[in-house]
């Protein structure tokens, strides 16, 4: 099947190896994935590997440009902001971390869901410090080719899933245009603390556990992710400015509680 073809690590491949032509023909084209015609955004310093990984996304019908610099991909984002980027996190002008800093704007939420691709830094850490910048996931290099396609697919799913405004007393969260304003006053919360936030809205009055809010918000159990979620939470609960609204369950998980 394709998918086995490329468990051999074709998105890890290093400049001199081979790519056979006959690899890529028996990719096929896929078709009917939301996003279809998404804009996407690979940045890598490696040619081959970045224009690796864009045929890949090509192939599913997805269109493609490619940066070859953090430098170049803020050039890039400027003039078109793509709908999803993938980022390699070491390069030789810039890092995964510095990107996405200069992404938020002074601190507002990145604009759209950025994946990173490493090769070499793939420790719990690493992933901690670019998720708590505003990564949307983390995904080694070599990863099989279906699963790269899937971790895309959830990203945009996330960022165009039609939500509406929820309303909980004076607390009102609109997830469609990453919002939530408590009174007349808008939360300034960055794009984690926000899901988190809105997960807790949605099931409001309901314990949410702290795996829920892990799988829900950082797609992943990993118990690595628990500092950043408890900064998340941290971020909430000050921008709210009153502790009662979220009560925490202890050893469970936390209970949005709304307040007059």
């Amino acid at each position: 099947m394709p998918g086995r073809l490329w468990r051999s690590g074709l998105l890890g491949l290093r400049s001199g190896s081979a790519f056979p032509q006959e690899s890529l023909n028996l990719l096929g084209c896929e078709r009917g994935f939301e996003g279809m015609t998404a804009k996407l955004l690979v940045v890598d310093d490696e040619p081959r590997m970045a224009e690796t990984t864009a045929v890949i996304l090509r192939r599913a019908g997805y269109s493609v440009d490619v940066a070859g610099s953090g430098t170049e991909a803020l050039e890039r984002v400027r003039i078109n902001s793509p709908d999803l980027m993938l980022l390699d996190y070491e390069m030789p002008d810039m890092e995964a971390p510095e990107v996405l800093d200069s992404l938020r704007s002074g601190g507002d939420r990145i604009p759209f869901p950025v994946i990173i691709l490493t090769g070499a830094r793939h420790a719990p850490a690493d992933q901690v410090v670019g998720i708590e910048r505003g990564a949307t996931d983390f995904i080694v290099k070599g990863t099989d080719r279906q699963v790269l396609l899937a971790r895309v697919r959830s990203a945009l799913r996330e960022r165009s899933a039609p939500s509406g405004t929820v309303v909980r007393g004076s607390l009102r969260v609109d997830a469609a245009r990453g919002e939530a304003r408590l009174g007349e006053r808008t939360l300034k919360l960055q794009r984690r603390p926000l899901l988190v936030l809105q997960l807790l809205v949605n099931r409001s009055g309901d314990v949410v556990t702290r795996s829920e809010i892990l799988e829900g918000v950082w797609g992943s159990s990993y118990a690595g992710y628990e500092h950043s979620m408890e900064q998340a939470m941290h971020q909430v609960r000050s921008e709210l400015k009153d502790r009662r609204w979220i009560e925490t369950v202890r050893g469970i998980g936390y209970r949005l509680v709304v307040q007059a």
